[in-house]
């Protein structure tokens, strides 16, 4: 059992914790899941309240750290002196992701500086004033760390995340009961595609690092 921890704020996006924490629950024989914050409940944009099972800082216990999103929460979070100095994470005995403007706080904690990485939309032209090197694209991986862009974009993220630890018949058992009725045909080669293709480029920028 690999143990996922899922890193909440308040002011945090909605659609991005509770998508994101359903599809993960979609298994219950292959991870156990942690929200970790530095309260004992955090609220999200809507007003939503989640309660955390622990503090951000037991990231360092975790096999895989997910970043959730928030246009208020993530700039609130990122001055937030506590919660910065408690993610101590290690891509390289780690799996890493964020949805949407939690690429903001990879970059800000210099995992993706000088990398290629995403997020959403309308957050792009802010990333890149911080030197982020900004890809329009859904799902960016740069080594074991994934940043994924646009709130539905968390379908490739956690199916990254299944087929790294798992292979794709576990990403299909996690996400075809979500496909609308009538399309699974078009999403899994959309979604297949998409992951695949982020892989490639991937070891692609690896071998070419490797070279030089």
């Amino acid at each position: 059992m690999y143990k996922v921890g899922v890193v909440l704020f308040d002011d945090f996006t909605d659609v991005d914790f509770f998508l994101m924490y359903d599809l993960l629950g979609r298994t219950t024989d292959s991870w156990t899941v942690s929200i970790l914050g530095t309260q004992p409940e955090h609220y999200s944009h809507l007003g939503m309240k989640v309660k955390t099972d622990g503090h951000v800082s037991e990231v360092t216990s975790q096999d895989v750290v997910l970043i959730t999103s928030g246009k208020r929460g993530i700039p609130a979070a990122m001055k937030d002196c506590e919660f910065m100095s408690a993610l101590n994470l290690d891509p390289n005995n780690q799996l890493i992701g964020s949805i949407c403007a939690g690429s903001f706080i990879l970059h800000e904690l210099g995992l993706l500086k000088g990398k290629p990485l995403t997020t959403n939309p309308d957050a792009k032209r802010a990333l890149q004033s911080l030197g982020g090197d900004v890809q329009d694209l859904p799902l960016v991986v740069q080594g074991n760390i994934a940043t994924a862009g646009g709130c539905l974009s968390l379908m490739y993220l956690i199916g990254w995340l299944a087929e790294r630890l798992f292979d794709s018949r576990k990403r299909r058992a996690i996400q075809n009961q979500l496909i609308p009725a009538g399309q699974l045909e078009i999403f899994e080669a959309l979604i297949d595609t998409t992951i695949q293709s982020a892989e490639l480029e991937n070891l692609h920028n690896l071998a070419a690092k490797n070279h030089f």
